[in-house]
C-alpha cells in the first residue's frame, strides 16, 4: 500500500471527495494512490497541504510501521479536536443532592490511547533491532554499550507499566477490528517480552512452553553471540528440538 494510498484510508476519505477538493479525476486520484502515476509536481503541495501531512509521505510506494501510526495518531487527534463534546450527567453529593454535571466525551480517546501504546512498541522495537544488528557505524564500544542498556531498561519500565485500565476494557464496545488491532499489539508485546528475557539471561523457557518463535529466536541470538546459554536440559527430550529451525539460525 503506497504512502498516498495509507493516508487516504486512514484520513477516511475517497477519491472522488479528493478529486474535488483538487480539481482533479477520481480515476486521477486512483492513479496516484495506487502507485502507477507519480503525483506531479505542481501537484504535491497541494495533496500535502490538503492532509497537513509532508509531502515525502505521499510519494513513498511503502509506509514503515512507524510512520503509519504517527499518520493514525494524527487523524485521531484532529478528529478528536472535532468531535469532543459536552455530556450531560447527575451526580449526588455526599447528602444525597443531585447535581446537573456536564463531562467532555472524546469518541476516539480509546482508539488513540492504544495507538500511541502501539507507537512506543514499535520505536523500542526498532531500536531492539538496532542492538541486534550491531551498528557498526558507532566506533566507540563502551557509548554503543550504555545506549543499549538505557534501551532495555526503558523497555521493562514500560512493559511493567500498569496503566489502571484493567476492568475499563471490559466495558468498552468495541468492534471486531479493534479486537483484532489489540490482538495484534499483544502478540508484539508478547514477543518484546521474550526478547528482553532472553537478553537479560538467555532462557529458552520464559514463559512454560516451546514454540517455533521461541526456538527461532533463541538459535539467532546464539548464532550472533548474544547469548551463549546452552538448550535447556528439558530440550535434550527430543532428538533435535531445532530440526525446523533456518540453517542459518543454527548455532556454529
Amino acid at each position: 500500500m503506497t504512502g498516498f494510498e495509507f493516508i487516504a484510508k486512514a484520513f477516511k476519505a475517497s477519491y472522488t471527495d479528493i478529486a474535488k477538493r483538487l480539481n482533479m479525476t477520481p480515476s486521477a486520484i486512483a492513479d496516484w494512490a495506487s502507485g502507477r502515476r507519480p503525483i506531479p509536481k505542481d501537484k504535491l503541495p497541494l495533496v500535502s497541504k490538503l492532509f497537513r501531512i509532508d509531502e515525502e509521505y505521499f510519494e513513498k510506494k511503502e509506509l514503515t510501521e512507524v510512520e503509519k501510526i504517527k499518520i493514525e495518531i494524527n487523524y485521531l487527534e484532529r478528529a478528536s479536536k472535532r468531535d469532543t463534546h459536552q455530556v450531560p450527567d447527575t451526580i449526588t453529593d455526599d447528602e444525597g443532592n443531585k447535581h446537573d454535571v456536564y463531562f467532555w466525551y472524546n469518541p476516539h480517546e480509546g482508539e488513540l490511547r492504544y495507538k500511541y501504546e502501539e507507537l512506543a512498541y514499535e520505536e523500542l522495537a526498532l531500536r531492539l533491532k538496532k542492538i541486534l544488528n550491531h551498528d557498526f557505524v558507532m566506533d566507540m564500544e563502551y557509548h554503543r554499550t550504555r545506549n543499549h542498556f538505557h534501551v532495555v531498561r526503558e523497555l521493562t519500565e514500560l512493559l511493567d507499566k500498569d496503566d489502571g485500565t484493567v476492568g475499563i476494557l471490559e466495558l468498552e464496545d468495541i468492534s471486531k477490528e479493534e479486537v483484532q488491532r489489540r490482538r495484534k499489539i499483544s502478540e508484539r508485546v508478547d514477543a518484546i517480552s521474550r526478547m528482553l528475557y532472553f537478553l537479560n539471561g538467555g532462557k529458552l523457557h520464559a514463559f512454560g512452553k516451546i514454540d517455533e518463535f521461541d526456538q527461532e529466536l533463541f538459535m539467532l541470538l546464539r548464532k550472533f553471540k548474544i547469548i551463549d546459554t546452552e538448550p535447556p536440559k528439558k530440550m535434550k527430550e527430543f532428538d533435535d528440538p531445532f530440526d525446523h529451525v533456518d540453517p542459518k539460525y543454527k548455532h556454529e
